[in-house]
């Protein structure tokens, strides 16, 4: 293997946990998200020529995946059926008063584009100019995403009952 594959696939192993994370924080399905990153990493090295700064590997590959879960989504396949919603609609009794979210189930239940920016800044330690690069937005949008995220997260941790 020649030396830019093996830094390639070295990057990819670095970076693969943080992808999966992302994209699945947005496609909110294993298999969708296991497909979304694969997409990714195929997109990702047929542009691997192009990146000129390779100390931005990981922002450039997280951005990839994040392009490729919005593409995923906007294309609908993130669209259930009838039958899988029919399931979904089946309502769980509430929770105990004891039992509480744990944060990382607080961001699952968080929208897009919140659950994104958190997901970044908190778990993967991306600065507000990376996130910015990777969502291509504005690093004044991405502050305004994470402030009123963490509002969210606070109101929905704050609940006394979490049924969804």
């Amino acid at each position: 293997m020649s030396e830019e594959k093996e830094l390639f696939c070295d990057g990819v192993r670095q970076c693969q946990g943080a992808m999966y994370a992302l994209v699945l924080g947005m496609v909110k399905n294993r298999e969708d998200a296991a497909d979304v990153v694969q997409e990714a990493i195929l997109r990702a090295y047929s542009r691997w020529s192009s990146l000129r700064d390779r100390d931005k590997f990981r922002p450039w590959l997280l951005s990839i995946a994040h392009n490729a879960a919005v593409d995923h989504l906007r294309a609908g396949r993130g669209v259930v059926s009838l039958e899988q919603a029919a399931e979904a609609a089946v309502p769980e009794p509430p929770l105990d008063l004891a039992a509480r979210l744990s944060v990382g189930e607080a961001v699952a239940r968080l929208k897009l584009p919140y659950r994104t920016v958190i997901h970044l800044f908190y778990y993967e330690d991306c600065s507000i100019r990376e996130i910015a690069d990777i969502t291509h937005t504005s690093p004044v949008t991405v502050r305004q995403q994470l402030s009123r995220g963490r509002k969210l997260l606070a109101q929905l941790l704050r609940k006394e009952d979490f049924a969804p």
